[in-house]
């Protein structure tokens, strides 16, 4: 599936490149990509709420990324 906002030669070359990145490179990609979204929603945590601890931050981003609250992880 081609993104929207990617040409179709754009889109062959990304693929080209992860073909060529081998499954170590993919998961690395994927796994900085996820640091990346992480990042990026705490700092739009904190910009709506600056007044928050970083343990406040870290419970806003358990929310909204799997809907629990922290007194409720250990049921």
């Amino acid at each position: 599936m081609i993104a929207r906002d990617t040409t179709p030669e754009a889109a062959a070359v990304q693929e080209a490149a992860y073909r060529s990145a081998g499954p170590a490179g993919r998961l690395r990609i994927a796994m900085e990509l996820s640091d990346l979204v992480r990042a990026l929603a705490a700092a739009g945590v904190r910009k709506r709420h600056p007044e928050y601890t970083e343990a406040e931050v870290t419970e806003a981003l358990i929310w909204q990324i799997y809907r629990l609250r922290p007194d409720r992880l250990e049921d």
